[in-house]
Formats: structure tokens, C-alpha cells, sequence
């Protein structure tokens, strides 16, 4: 789940906060699992924050990161609670999508939000349920 609760380890950077998924769920060797996180942030061409902390990256950025764990998780769904509130400068769910379409993630993404934020979610792609 990915929400304002949820916050990535500030001691580590963010390859190793990603890496660490699959160190930890599949017992992947370091090497292996930092080559899987490089690549998923070089799909939203984010592979310059690589060795940046959390202090150092924008909401944004902070927002991919969570993403790209929960898409590493053994979890079947991913879950986002109002993205709208974790993203700043997110104008319309339109881009929320294209990243999870960027990342090509292999299970059921659900995003949760208030009807307060119905806006930014007209004539979207997606199927949302009221």
C-alpha cells in the first residue's frame, strides 16, 4: 500500500530502499536486486536518483519510489490512497497512469481516493468505481 503512512527508510538511498524488497521477499543476491531497481527507475527515467535519500527527492520522486517497492512486493494487489495528497503537483491522474504504465506492473492496482478529488479524475482511462 502506498500512502502518506508509508514512508521509505531515510538511512538508505533510494536504489537500496527499492533493492531491498527483493533482497528481503525473494533473498536476491544485492548485485541482482540493485540491477532490477536501476532498471525500473530508469523506466521513468528517474536512474539519476539512484543514490539520492529521501531528503534529497521531491514528493515525486519519493511517490516513484514507493511505487516501484510496491510493485517488487510479494503482495498481489498494490493499493495507492489518494495520490492527489502524495503528489504535489499531480494536475490529473493521467500521469499517475502513464508511470504505472511505464513500470509495466503485473498486478492489480487500486487507487483509493476522497470524492473531494473527482476532478482530477474526469475523463480518464481507467475504470473508476464511486
Amino acid at each position: 500500500m502506498i500512502s502518506k503512512e508509508t514512508p521509505l527508510i531515510s538511512d538508505l538511498n533510494m536504489l537500496e530502499n527499492i533493492s531491498l524488497i527483493k533482497e528481503v521477499h525473494e533473498h536476491l543476491a544485492t548485485k541482482y536486486a540493485q540491477k532490477q531497481a536501476r532498471e525500473a527507475l530508469a523506466k521513468i527515467d528517474l536512474e539519476r536518483i539512484s543514490l539520492h535519500r529521501v531528503n534529497m527527492c521531491n514528493a515525486y520522486e519519493v511517490f516513484c519510489v514507493s511505487l516501484i517497492r510496491a510493485m517488487m512486493s510479494d503482495d498481489k494487489n498494490v493499493i495507492i490512497v489518494s495520490p492527489i495528497n502524495l503528489l504535489d503537483n499531480l494536475s490529473s491522474i493521467n500521469d499517475l497512469i502513464s508511470i504505472i504504465k511505464k513500470l509495466d506492473i503485473n498486478k492489480e492496482v487500486v487507487i483509493l481516493d476522497t470524492l473531494s478529488n473527482e476532478a482530477h479524475y474526469k475523463e480518464v482511462s481507467c475504470t473508476i468505481i464511486k
